[in-house]
């Protein structure tokens, strides 16, 4: 069985960071964010290795890996995001709902079950992740694997296909750094951007309770960036890999990584990022307290 290391966070907290120095681990096979949404058009899109996706040697390894299987890969359509094509809007609206708490997760569980066909895709798509995830792994002569997908609904649906031996790193940063990010790139208020911060961390927390103590760690993403060698040795112990020593440049490895922009940033240098502090106005501020100040605090951020 595959170790699969999965990173869960709300967006801009530092998983792209993350995944690239757990890539420089030999043992550690990943290409970022395995759901692959964001892609566009593939034809235009650039691995993090600077190469056209579609000219890369890599991928087009991973395309042979995936037909010696008995299949077929197209870098347009991964296949490995959880979204039903076939069965509509109201499975697609089931499917994806937010994770909560109390009932609502029994009430999906039932309701998915009415739906055969939304089954038949669902159970695809979990075959489809197993299929590249394990010809990415065999490529890279290993057995752990790094999802840096961060969603915790897709997180949700691999703990329970049982695949995988699953472990998760709870990625945090202070929220107000997060929402400042979040705020800049949609354009938005902060009270949009603080209540969608506070609700995934509210789904990641959910579904991360449903996992034994040994199966995930929480790391702060300024605790990484201080102090890298410690919290890379802590979610290595995880599935049962050693540190080695890091590069002083995380980009010089071999890397083929999917998500934001600064995979394609020439130079890797690890520095904490705290623009918000000069960055956000004192009603940004306020604003971020009111919604989601407690949860702040409550891991640890003053």
């Amino acid at each position: 069985m595959i170790d699969l290391l999965y990173i869960a966070s709300p967006s801009y907290s530092g998983s792209t960071l993350l995944t690239f120095l757990l890539a420089s681990h030999p043992r550690i096979a990943t290409v970022g964010e395995l759901k692959a949404t964001g892609m566009g058009d593939a034809d235009q899109y650039a691995c993090s290795c600077g190469t056209p996706i579609r000219a890369c040697v890599f991928w087009q390894r991973v395309g042979e890996e995936v037909a010696a299987r008995g299949s077929s890969f197209d870098l347009q359509r991964f296949g490995t995001h959880f979204k039903f094509e076939q069965s509509g809007g109201l499975a697609n609206r089931v499917l994806n709902a937010r994770v909560r708490r109390g009932a609502f997760e029994a009430v999906r569980k039932v309701t998915l079950r009415t739906m055969p066909r939304a089954q038949v895709e669902l159970q695809a798509t979990l075959a489809r992740n197993r299929e590249i995830i394990e010809a990415i792994c065999a490529i890279r002569g290993t057995n752990v694997f790094l999802d840096g997908s961060k969603d915790p609904i897709r997180l949700k649906y691999m703990i329970e296909s049982g695949i995988w031996n699953l472990k998760v790193v709870y990625l945090l940063r202070d929220g107000r750094g997060a929402t400042n990010s979040y705020m800049r790139r949609y354009l938005t208020r902060m009270e949009v951007a603080a209540r969608e911060w506070r609700k995934t961390n509210e789904a990641c927390e959910t579904v991360i309770d449903k996992l034994p103590s040994s199966s995930w760690i929480k790391v702060r993403y300024e605790d990484l960036c201080r102090d890298q060698d410690a919290v890379l040795a802590a979610i290595l112990a995880l599935v049962g890999e050693k540190p080695l020593p890091l590069s002083e440049d995380f980009r010089k490895i071999d890397h083929h990584i999917l998500g934001n922009s600064m995979r394609l940033r020439p130079k890797g240098k690890v520095e904490v990022d705290e623009k918000w502090r000069s960055r956000l106005k004192p009603e940004d501020l306020a604003a971020f307290e009111r919604v989601a100040g407690d949860v702040n605090r409550r891991h640890g951020y003053a």
